[in-house]
């Protein structure tokens, strides 16, 4: 970046200090402008809130927050599986001026603790289920107030007088804690100008179209990327429905579809997964509602994606992000979906840019790259996170060059289309050379036997690292006929009985030599994250065991 020219009237120009918006204002004013349209449905819990009501209820815990002493920058802890409540308290603890931190309900006590350690709770709204978590907290000497989701407050206490809820734009609103796959999660903050321009965006380039005649249905945990979708509601009046059962499985998904007409949802490639799997086979690409499935968290691979578009027709919607940019660095619009080949390797693109974001690709030194070279993926723009909390030796990691490194290996082509080849931590080095797993997992997927597929690199005493397959089977045949089995270099098995060497032909057929898995293995079920990603880290300490270190 050039210097500041000396010459300029505005060499020395600074902002003026500015009021911010309050994000919990888009709430008022869609109250305002639809009060008796519905907001939330939670028939799990038997609750209809309409606009007005939400809108109510978030006042009423704002103001009781503020009246038990949480301050402006206050953190407050939420820890709850998805209930309307839930909802009530994202835009209530914004509304407050305090900062929800809500880590995932599925971490264990010991997590809880370290998490809570890091973001100083002055309150905490939990469930009952996380009773035990609550008195552990209590015994490290938190003393701030416990509000319990089922019991939060309805109306503003008479007595409560109003509250002060003007904000600065650089406030932080919101703790979003990474999902900790390689280590313990970090907080990345977003402020309140930051996070009204990721639900801008989001209502821009995910569903420009949906207003309060749709429904968006709740799945994957709100203390995530569902939680964004679920806010960024609020401009279209679009009522969020919380699946009931909370139990995701495609009889009980398109239950819910179906009965209350949903009209879009978030989801990770493995729930869409399910949801294409339980559409009834009688029915067409139009023989349902939705007009937005909106998937993310994870790459989707090629084969999933084209069976999931000649089922549901032209309603997905694809984004790329991490959590510190919210989600929001690619879109790929639902009429591009089909449209754009894969590159020479079988990589499908996971679209372009975002309305007001810059995509950057840079070589290892810091050097921006061409179109159709291959580097780290980075990012710029409102959508990118002020940093991580009380971090900042990764934020001077993770923001080198005044960018947003997103770990991502991947390239730009000339028409803007990102595609990704790998993520930096997932690249093992076999031989000397360079191997990136997606490649390898888009090519098993092509075998109709293959359900999923996962590479990763492994200590070798030769080699250095390896690459071994881990499958699960479209059908419990291919997993009896090899389970735990593995194909090694030489085994002699014919290509058309054995289903390791049948894939460890096809690799063969399209792939240099040094990126064909040495063995492959054969589960039941593949394992993944609270979050709903395949378990990457767990397979790899798994079948790392007992083969030393890799030099």
């Amino acid at each position: 970046m050039r210097a500041i020219s000396q010459t300029s009237p505005a060499k020395d120009f600074t902002p003026t200090p500015r009021r911010g918006v309050n994000v919990s204002r888009f709430l008022t004013q869609t109250a305002r402008r639809i009060p008796d349209h519905t907001a939330v449905i939670d028939d799990d819990h038997s609750v209809r809130w309409t606009w007005r009501e939400l809108d109510d209820r978030a006042e009423a815990l704002a103001l009781t927050l503020q009246a038990g002493g949480v301050g402006r920058r206050d953190s407050v802890l939420l820890v709850s599986a998805n209930h309307a409540e839930v909802i009530q308290s994202f835009w209530g603890i914004i509304r407050a001026g305090a900062v929800i931190a809500p880590p995932n309900a599925a971490l264990s006590t010991e997590e809880l603790l370290s998490i809570s350690a890091d973001v100083a709770p002055a309150a905490i709204i939990v469930d009952r289920a996380h009773a035990d978590f609550v008195e552990a907290l209590q015994q490290t000497g938190f003393t701030g107030p416990v509000l319990w989701i089922g019991e939060l407050p309805n109306e503003a206490d008479s007595n409560a007088g109003s509250g002060d809820f003007a904000v600065e734009e650089d406030d932080p609103c919101w703790y979003f804690f990474t999902s900790g796959s390689t280590g313990k999660p970090k907080a990345a903050t977003f402020t309140h100008r930051h996070l009204g321009a990721v639900l801008a965006n989001h209502r821009c380039d995910l569903f420009p179209v949906e207003d309060e005649n749709g429904a968006s249905l709740v799945l994957a945990p709100l203390s995530h990327g569902a939680g964004i979708h679920m806010l960024a509601q609020v401009f279209g009046g679009t009522p969020s429905v919380i699946h009931p059962g909370g139990k995701v499985d495609p009889v009980t998904l398109w239950d819910s579809i179906d009965s209350y007409q949903i009209t879009n949802a978030f989801t990770v490639p493995t729930i869409l997964n399910r949801i294409v799997a339980g559409y009834p086979a009688e029915r067409g690409p139009a023989e349902h509602s939705l007009r937005r499935v909106v998937y993310a968290g994870a790459p989707m691979l090629a084969a999933d994606q084209s069976r999931a578009l000649q089922r549901l027709g032209p309603c997905l919607v694809q984004y790329f992000g991490l959590a510190e940019v919210t989600g929001a660095i690619t879109v790929l619009r639902p009429e591009e979906h089909g449209t754009i080949p894969v590159d020479s390797a079988g990589i499908g693109t996971c679209g372009r840019a975002r309305t007001g974001v810059d995509i950057i690709i840079l070589d290892e030194s810091g050097r921006e790259l061409a179109a159709g070279d291959q580097g780290e993926v980075c990012v710029a723009g409102p959508t990118v996170c002020a940093g991580y909390l009380g971090r900042a030796d990764a934020n001077a990691e993770s923001f080198a060059h005044g960018v947003f490194h997103t770990g991502d290996v991947g390239y730009l082509d000339e028409s803007g289309f990102l595609f990704l080849t790998g993520r930096k931590s997932d690249m093992y080095i076999s031989g000397g050379s360079n191997v990136y797993p997606r490649e390898i997992e888009e090519l098993l997927l092509t075998d109709a036997e293959v359900a999923q597929a996962v590479v990763v690199g492994v200590p070798d005493a030769q080699w250095g690292e390896i690459g071994i397959a881990i499958i699960e089977p479209a059908s419990s045949g291919a997993a009896n006929a090899s389970a735990g089995s593995s194909a090694e270099p030489g085994a002699d098995a014919s290509a058309g009985t054995d289903p390791s060497e049948r894939l460890r032909t096809l690799c063969k057929s399209a792939l240099a030599p040094y990126k064909v898995p040495k063995e492959i293995h054969f589960v039941d079920a593949m394992p993944v994250t609270a979050y709903g990603k395949l378990a990457r880290k767990e397979l790899k300490a798994e079948y790392s065991q007992g083969r030393g270190s890799a030099r």
